[in-house]
């Protein structure tokens, strides 16, 4: 029979896989749980068998083969579960952690931003013109008059006031974060 598979004989190939087939089967449950697992572990240890039919000379050979191949087989695969196991809690806690900080920091920013526009528009109309064109546009109090048909003078002065009243309603620190805000992110106003 072993010559006969050694040629290529898929009956002889059929009858080692029904002498065999259990035993390395059920030595391959002993590393793996999963029933299907097994079996395809089982099924691949076999087609590598067929492929390198012309190599083996006795059925020990064959028996040995079978046996270190299908343990092979499962550990790389619980090797591989593991180490997909393991990225993928590093990413579901990444994207948890990232979540919550996200969640907290964009709480936070809505509050501080609500606050901070509801203080703005309590300012007159024309302060709060020319507090939003320096500080959230960035222009300069030269173009600020230009654009306003006001003095340069004029602009300075509602900055100044603007500062004071906003820094009276929210707080020396707080100003000092609206003003970064505002600077650093004018799209959220």
């Amino acid at each position: 029979m072993i010559q006969q598979f050694r040629a290529g004989s898929e009956e002889a190939f059929t009858a080692l896989y029904k002498h065999l087939y259990r035993r390395v089967y059920w030595f391959a449950r002993k590393f793996v749980d999963e029933t299907e697992d097994a079996r395809d572990l089982t099924a691949e240890t076999f087609v590598q068998l067929w492929q390198q039919q012309e190599t083996f000379d006795t059925l020990d050979a064959i028996s040995a083969f079978l046996y270190v191949t299908v343990r092979n087989k499962c550990f790389n695969l619980l090797k591989h579960r593991k180490m997909k196991a393991s990225h993928q809690q590093n990413l579901l806690r990444l994207l948890t952690d990232r979540e919550h900080d996200g969640f907290f920091e964009e709480q936070v920013r809505v509050q501080l931003v609500s606050r901070i526009y509801a203080e703005i528009n309590k300012l007159p109309t024309r302060m709060r013109e020319v507090f939003l064109l320096s500080y959230r546009d960035g222009l300069k109090p030269a173009e600020i008059a230009e654009l306003l048909q006001i003095k340069a003078q004029t602009v300075t002065n509602h900055r100044v006031s603007a500062v004071k009243l906003l820094q009276l309603a929210l707080g020396e620190s707080l100003m000092a974060v609206t003003l970064i805000l505002l600077r650093d992110r004018p799209d959220l106003f």
